[in-house]
Parts: C-alpha cells; structure tokens; sequence
C-alpha cells in the first residue's frame, strides 16, 4: 500500500487526503491548528485508511510521498517544506499553483525527490494534474510521480520546465484578462460572454485544445486571426476594474454568495454536477495526442 503524508488540511489539503485514501493508500494528515480541521467524508469511501497525527516528523516519516498543502503564501512553505524533507526520504512534493519549483527548492533536503504537483479543486472532479519539475528534480521522481496518479485515475500532464503560472492558470488569466475586458469595454455581459465559451468555445477545447482546433481549422486561417486580433487583444497589467470593484465590496463570488453572478448551495452543486459528467466524457472519448 502507498503511504501518503499530507500537511495542511485546509480545503485542498482535505480534498487530497480523501482522493487519495479512496483510492487505496495510506493517508496520514496533520495541520497545525489542532482544533476545527475535520474531514467531511460524507459519501467518500476510505475513510479508514486516513489517520491524524500528532506532528510533521509523525505525519511523513517513512511515506512514500509527502504533500505539502499549507497557505500559499512562500514564507509559510518554505519552513514546513524544511521540516518535511528533513524527517522522510520520500519525495517531497508542493501543491502551490503559484510558486515556481526552484523558489522552494532552497528550503528541501535532497531537492532532486521535490516537486510541484499541482491539482486542481475539487480534485475528484478534476482529473488534470500539472506535474512540475525543477531545475534538480530526478526524472525517476517525475516517473513514480506520474505512475502513481494514474493508477489512481487521475491525468498528469509532466511540464518540460518551470514558468510563473505553470499551464494551466497561465491560460486561464489570459482568457479571464479578455473576457473581462471585453465586459468593461461594455461589448458584453459576463453571462454572453460565459455562453459563447460554453457552448461554443468549450466544447471544441476539450476535444482538441486550442492549438488542436487551430490545426484543424487551418493554420494559414489562424496566422491571419493572430495578425488582425493580436493587436487588438487586451495586454492589461492590472485586473479588470469590475473585478477589482467586486472584490473591494466582499462580493467574492460562490464564496460569499455573489460575485459576477448570484449563487447558492444547490445551484453550484448542479454546476460541479455538470462538471462531472463533463470530466467522466472527456476522459473516455478524448482523441487528443498523448502530453509528454
């Protein structure tokens, strides 16, 4: 049985440690804020297979991968990846979706078994994993990394080297930086805009991805669009004036019940329904070329 040693039980650090427990391995789990951090393992098989433990030496020490899932913020990690690498010889990996592998590095023993593995929330819905070497990492670490996640049904995508961002929220901003200017410029609303991607946009992404649908579309198509649009496209360096607006006022969205839109608990759960049936055809129809 893998062994898994995850610190941090905050919302992705839960998340994970449920994924990975029903899914067959041992799961041991430790926050430092002893109170009030409890998993809600309501319709998740595994729960057995997951123990609370005392300290960070007790929660990694002879794991097979220890995952670090702390605040995001640098100076919290940097001491608690220290601590983590110093009591286990397993590998060592960070589920930051902002820091750089080689800004974390410095503070891990054997920095050749650390890594970036960077799941998405929730992570039983969303399948993708960024797995993202440094500059020292062994690509037998990579390896075993990667194995793991599939056996365990889940896709890793193994980066070639680091960037700010990684893929995946590098994509994301530049899709969000337009599509919100476009709302600010008042061209259209946030649902139009929405609409367009989802029933248009999406699903052609998700069978080929934008470079996919460029090749099929045409090249010599899609060298003109670039030519015309590009310089047209919004290079903001600064968030969107609504979506700073937004923020200023505590409307944060799902969160707090309104953001761009109105929510509530049922209609989001729809959402990560949808999401789900979406994810579950995905993964059996795709006819995308294998990443590597």
């Amino acid at each position: 049985m893998t062994v898994i040693g995850i610190v941090g039980l905050g919302t992705m650090g839960l998340a994970l440690a449920q994924l990975f427990a029903s899914q067959g391995c041992e799961v041991r789990g430790f926050d430092s804020r002893r109170d009030g951090v409890a998993p809600d393992w309501q319709g998740w098989p595994g729960q057995s297979n997951f123990s609370r433990s005392s300290s960070i030496a007790e929660c990694v020490r002879d794991v097979d991968v220890a995952v670090e899932a702390v605040a995001e913020d640098v100076d919290v990690k940097r001491p608690v990846l220290a601590e983590m690498s110093s009591y286990t010889e397993g590998i060592v990996a960070s589920n930051t979706s902002t820091f750089m592998p080689s800004v974390l590095a410095p503070s891990v023993r054997n920095a050749e078994r650390f890594l970036v593995t960077h799941f998405f929330n929730p992570p039983h819905l969303v399948p993708l994993v960024e797995i993202v070497p440094g500059p020292a990492t062994a690509t037998s670490v990579t390896g075993q990394i990667v194995d793991l996640l599939r056996g365990m049904g889940r896709h890793p995508v193994l980066l070639r080297k680091e960037c700010p961002g990684f893929v995946a929220n590098r994509l994301q901003a530049a899709i969000l930086r337009e599509a919100l200017s476009l709302v600010d410029d008042g061209i259209a609303s946030p649902a139009a805009i929405d609409d367009i991607v989802a029933s248009g946009l999406a699903p052609r992404w998700a069978a080929a991805g934008p470079i996919g649908v460029a090749d099929l579309g045409g090249l010599d198509i899609w060298e003109k669009v670039c030519a015309e649009l590009f310089p047209a496209l919004s290079n903001s360096a600064q968030p969107s004036a609504q979506l700073s607006a937004l923020v200023r006022s505590g409307m944060l969205g799902a969160k707090t019940g309104h953001g761009f839109y109105a929510h509530d608990s049922e209609l989001d759960a729809a959402r990560f329904a949808t999401m789900a049936r979406i994810f579950k055809i995905g993964a059996t129809t795709s006819g995308r070329p294998s990443s590597g």
